[in-house]
């Protein structure tokens, strides 16, 4: 009775290092409430298909079961799930070979003869589930090449305690046999060891959990960044433009100078102007609307068309959105603009439409269509940006979400493969804004 309920409790282990396995390869398709659920089904089944004792039995019905549970529980396509229980199968029967095979070998027990002896059969199965569990940890670590990256020394590190807890139960193991101890000491032993496998499991469990969450911290901090550094951007263009000003206002007592200049003969005017050359960056800014942050996104962007090519069509004269805030504006449009212009760069026929318009005299509509060659790639509902950098993916999507959250607003992003044209649409009600601020 006893060492049934060991076997049991070692199967629904086998179950949870699968659901392991899935919850890193796979996006979650059930509530998260559901797992414990279908990890206990999935134990007692392979539980009893194991009271059979015939190992290709076994064998088949461990792949077939845990495909089901997989295509029920995740969303994955029939060739990944193919692959991905076969790669479950394969590690599960290599482990239990290589346990048990050395095991008999030290402890000089025939196969046959380990067999008959339920301690025996236990512990072996603690062990190989263990190194299965171990084997499953490095499969994922190898898949996620970020992972590696960033944590792989103290992965590898952390291995060191599976691998510790395999010899002490081998150890532990032989000596029983050597010394013939009691049941009482070996059912110990059996719990003990139990705990030592929920215990490795959870350490690694929790691990892969904080890497998870310092990565989304990290993301965080990009995001908080990247926002900033554009800010200070658009800042430094406002002074230059303000310089401009200045010069531009204060160009007839320059002219003057240099009339003077040129009538003494000892002086150097091409010094002169390149003093006024360095002293001010000179530019010459064009009012789109009547936002001066909106002026400096758009004349950038106008820039950069030119310089690629890209036709770049303006209507946003008549443009209210003085209810955003200037480092939102930088946010939202300056990402839009950039994802508009890095997808027409890859395209024959370069174009972007921008526009923004107000309907029923407080609705404003944002609008930004440009040409794309193929639909684009979403992961979790984020769009993925085709820049090499590594880490940078979507970070320009999730500032415009949030600035488009904060302000109740709705985004709507759409791809015509009629046309080649990938569209933002935006809609935010000023008039809630106005509310809220007062």
């Amino acid at each position: 009775m006893i060492s049934n309920i060991c076997y049991a409790i070692v199967f629904l282990i086998e179950s949870l290092i699968s659901f392991y396995y899935f919850d890193f390869k796979f996006k979650r398709r059930i509530s998260k409430k559901f797992i414990p659920i279908s990890i206990l089904l999935s134990g007692l089944v392979l539980y009893i298909i194991n009271l059979i004792e015939i190992p290709l039995i076994n064998a088949v019905c461990f792949y077939v079961c845990n495909f089901i549970i997989l295509r029920i529980c995740y969303n994955s396509s029939i060739k990944s799930g193919i692959f991905a229980n076969f790669v479950l199968l394969f590690l599960m029967i290599i482990t239990e070979l290589i346990v048990i095979l050395p095991f008999s070998v030290v402890s000089r027990f025939s196969l046959f003869e380990s067999r008959s002896d339920a301690f025996i059969l236990i512990i072996q199965a603690i062990m190989s589930k263990l190194l299965y569990f171990l084997s499953i940890h490095l499969i994922i670590k190898i898949s996620q090449k970020e992972s590696i990256e960033t944590n792989s020394k103290f992965s590898l590190i952390l291995c060191i305690l599976p691998i510790a807890s395999i010899i002490l139960m081998h150890t532990t193991v032989y000596l029983c046999i050597i010394y013939s101890v009691n049941d009482n000491f070996k059912l110990s032993l059996v719990i003990g060891n139990l705990l030592l496998l929920f215990s490795n499991i959870i350490v690694f469990y929790i691990n892969e959990l904080t890497i998870k969450v310092n990565q989304k911290y990290t993301q965080i901090l990009l995001d908080k960044q990247q926002e900033k550094d554009t800010i200070d951007y658009y800042k430094l263009l406002s002074e230059q433009n303000e310089n401009s000003k200045v010069l531009i206002h204060d160009i007839t007592k320059h002219l003057n100078t240099i009339k003077q200049l040129s009538e003494d003969k000892d002086s150097n005017i091409a010094q002169y102007i390149s003093e006024i050359v360095n002293d001010f960056s000179i530019m010459n800014p064009i009012d789109y609307c009547n936002n001066p942050t909106v002026n400096l996104i758009t004349h950038r962007y106008y820039e950069i068309c030119k310089k690629n090519n890209i036709n770049f069509t303006i209507s946003i004269k008549n443009a209210n959105i003085d209810f955003i805030k200037g480092h939102d504006i930088t946010a939202l449009l300056d990402n839009l603009l950039e994802n508009a212009v890095e997808s027409a760069l890859m395209t024959n026929e370069k174009f972007i439409d921008f526009s923004i318009s107000t309907r029923n005299s407080n609705f404003v509509i944002i609008k930004i269509s440009n040409s794309c060659n193929k639909k684009p790639k979403y992961i979790n509902g984020t769009l993925v940006s085709s820049k090499i950098t590594s880490g940078m993916h979507g970070i320009g999507t999730r500032s415009i979400k949030r600035v488009v959250a904060k302000y109740n607003g709705n985004l709507e992003m759409k791809f015509d493969s009629n046309t080649n044209t990938f569209t933002s649409t935006i809609g935010i009600n000023s008039n809630i804004q106005n509310s809220n601020q007062t």
